[in-house]
């Protein structure tokens, strides 16, 4: 996928990884009914990034928690997820 000038180089990132694994729906999906919840979510990642340091790097998941506490970035994603799904 190639990045669009608009959009932020992470949220490219993240929807190429769900879109190689086939979730890109299953994301849109899961965000439309938690979006109210997102916020609780990147307080959940900061809490755990010590411990999900092992599995991932901390800078990724730094990223991702500072996505989910921003509800604008979210709709951004979730606007890309739609718009990616509706051109397929």
């Amino acid at each position: 996928m190639t990045q669009t000038p608009n959009r932020d180089p992470l949220l490219d990132q993240i929807i190429t990884a769900l879109k190689q694994r086939g979730l890109n729906g299953a994301a849109l999906a899961l965000l439309e009914v938690g979006q109210p919840l997102a916020f609780l979510g990147s307080q959940l990642l900061w809490l755990a990034q010590p411990a999900l340091a092992v599995l991932w790097p901390s800078a990724q998941v730094r990223q991702m928690a500072q996505l989910l506490e921003d509800p604008a970035a979210v709709r951004r994603l979730m606007e890309c997820l739609a718009a990616d799904e509706a051109a397929v």
